[in-house]
Protein backbone atom coordinates (compact mmCIF):
# COMPACT_ATOMS: atom_id res chain seq x y z
CA UNK A 1 0.00 0.00 0.00
CA UNK A 2 1.10 3.64 -0.85
CA UNK A 3 0.91 5.98 2.22
CA UNK A 4 0.22 9.59 1.20
CA UNK A 5 2.27 12.85 2.69
CA UNK A 6 0.72 16.32 2.13
CA UNK A 7 2.62 19.18 2.68
CA UNK A 8 1.99 22.59 2.14
CA UNK A 9 2.20 26.05 3.43
CA UNK A 10 -0.15 27.19 6.28
CA UNK A 11 -2.35 24.96 7.33
CA UNK A 12 -3.42 23.62 4.04
CA UNK A 13 -2.13 20.16 4.26
CA UNK A 14 -4.06 19.28 7.52
CA UNK A 15 -7.06 21.02 5.86
CA UNK A 16 -6.64 18.94 2.27
CA UNK A 17 -7.15 16.05 4.15
CA UNK A 18 -9.91 17.12 6.26
CA UNK A 19 -11.96 17.51 3.18
CA UNK A 20 -11.01 14.99 0.98
CA UNK A 21 -12.39 12.63 4.16
CA UNK A 22 -15.36 14.81 4.14
CA UNK A 23 -16.11 12.96 0.38
CA UNK A 24 -13.88 9.69 0.40
CA UNK A 25 -14.07 9.01 4.01
CA UNK A 26 -11.12 8.41 6.91
CA UNK A 27 -7.86 8.38 5.07
CA UNK A 28 -5.59 6.70 8.03
CA UNK A 29 -2.81 5.89 5.32
CA UNK A 30 -2.24 9.93 4.75
CA UNK A 31 -0.12 12.15 6.72
CA UNK A 32 0.25 16.05 7.07
CA UNK A 33 2.73 18.45 7.79
CA UNK A 34 2.12 22.60 7.50
CA UNK A 35 4.43 25.00 6.95
CA UNK A 36 3.98 28.09 8.93
CA UNK A 37 5.62 31.65 9.48
CA UNK A 38 7.67 30.50 11.94
CA UNK A 39 9.08 27.53 10.43
CA UNK A 40 12.32 27.40 7.99
CA UNK A 41 14.10 25.07 5.44
CA UNK A 42 15.82 23.16 8.51
CA UNK A 43 12.72 22.81 10.46
CA UNK A 44 9.62 21.78 8.27
CA UNK A 45 12.73 19.25 6.81
CA UNK A 46 13.10 18.06 10.05
CA UNK A 47 9.31 17.68 10.51
CA UNK A 48 8.94 15.60 7.05
CA UNK A 49 12.07 13.28 7.82
CA UNK A 50 10.24 12.28 11.40
CA UNK A 51 7.38 11.55 9.33
CA UNK A 52 9.01 9.77 6.63
CA UNK A 53 10.51 7.76 9.62
CA UNK A 54 6.81 6.51 10.44
CA UNK A 55 5.88 5.81 7.10
CA UNK A 56 6.50 2.41 4.94
CA UNK A 57 8.90 2.22 2.25
CA UNK A 58 5.95 3.14 -0.49
CA UNK A 59 5.17 7.28 -0.21
CA UNK A 60 4.13 9.60 -2.92
CA UNK A 61 4.59 13.47 -1.48
CA UNK A 62 2.33 15.87 -2.45
CA UNK A 63 2.62 19.35 -1.80
CA UNK A 64 1.37 22.93 -2.99
CA UNK A 65 3.81 24.95 -4.73
CA UNK A 66 6.65 23.51 -7.38
CA UNK A 67 10.13 25.18 -6.02
CA UNK A 68 8.51 26.43 -2.79
CA UNK A 69 10.30 25.43 0.62
CA UNK A 70 7.98 22.47 1.32
CA UNK A 71 8.52 20.84 -2.16
CA UNK A 72 12.49 22.05 -1.91
CA UNK A 73 12.46 19.91 1.22
CA UNK A 74 10.53 16.94 0.41
CA UNK A 75 12.74 17.00 -3.10
CA UNK A 76 15.75 16.47 -0.98
CA UNK A 77 14.76 14.04 1.78
CA UNK A 78 13.36 12.04 -1.43
CA UNK A 79 17.42 11.99 -2.33
CA UNK A 80 18.05 11.22 0.92
CA UNK A 81 16.30 8.27 1.66
CA UNK A 82 16.38 6.21 -1.35
CA UNK A 83 16.29 3.08 0.42
CA UNK A 84 12.17 4.22 0.49
CA UNK A 85 10.03 4.11 -3.15
CA UNK A 86 9.20 7.90 -2.43
CA UNK A 87 7.42 10.26 -5.17
CA UNK A 88 6.94 14.16 -4.88
CA UNK A 89 4.24 16.08 -7.13
CA UNK A 90 3.77 19.57 -6.78
CA UNK A 91 0.01 21.30 -8.02
CA UNK A 92 -1.86 20.04 -4.41
CA UNK A 93 -5.63 20.39 -5.11
CA UNK A 94 -8.73 18.64 -4.09
CA UNK A 95 -9.44 16.99 -7.18
CA UNK A 96 -5.65 15.45 -6.99
CA UNK A 97 -6.16 14.57 -3.19
CA UNK A 98 -9.19 12.22 -4.29
CA UNK A 99 -7.75 10.76 -6.86
CA UNK A 100 -4.51 9.76 -4.86
CA UNK A 101 -7.13 8.47 -2.58
CA UNK A 102 -8.50 6.22 -4.80
CA UNK A 103 -5.40 4.55 -6.09
CA UNK A 104 -2.99 4.43 -3.28
CA UNK A 105 -4.66 1.14 -1.48
CA UNK A 106 -3.15 -0.96 -4.91
CA UNK A 107 -1.00 1.43 -7.05
CA UNK A 108 2.68 2.27 -6.57
CA UNK A 109 3.92 5.72 -6.04
CA UNK A 110 5.24 5.73 -9.94
CA UNK A 111 1.87 4.46 -11.06
CA UNK A 112 0.02 6.98 -9.43
CA UNK A 113 2.19 10.06 -10.36
CA UNK A 114 1.62 8.77 -13.67
CA UNK A 115 -1.35 8.85 -13.61
CA UNK A 116 -2.05 12.32 -11.73
CA UNK A 117 0.27 13.61 -14.38
CA UNK A 118 -1.78 12.21 -17.44
CA UNK A 119 -5.00 13.87 -15.99
CA UNK A 120 -4.04 17.53 -14.21
CA UNK A 121 -5.03 19.06 -17.18
CA UNK A 122 -9.09 17.69 -16.67
CA UNK A 123 -8.79 19.23 -12.84
CA UNK A 124 -8.88 22.78 -14.26
CA UNK A 125 -11.68 23.82 -16.24
CA UNK A 126 -13.86 27.13 -16.89
CA UNK A 127 -17.14 27.59 -16.94
CA UNK A 128 -18.04 28.89 -20.74
CA UNK A 129 -21.28 30.51 -21.92
CA UNK A 130 -21.95 29.85 -25.46
CA UNK A 131 -23.61 31.55 -27.66
CA UNK A 132 -25.94 29.76 -29.83
CA UNK A 133 -26.13 31.89 -33.31
CA UNK A 134 -28.31 29.84 -35.48
CA UNK A 135 -31.33 30.21 -32.61
CA UNK A 136 -34.65 30.29 -34.14
CA UNK A 137 -37.18 32.70 -32.81
CA UNK A 138 -39.88 31.39 -31.56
Amino acid sequence: MTEVLLVAHGKLAQEMKNSAEMIFGKLPEFYTIDFLKEDGFDSIKENISVVLNQMSDSVIVVSDLFAGTPYNACCGLAMEYRQKNIEVISGMSLPLVLETASMCGNKTPKEIVDYLLSICSDTVRTFLVEEDDDEEDL
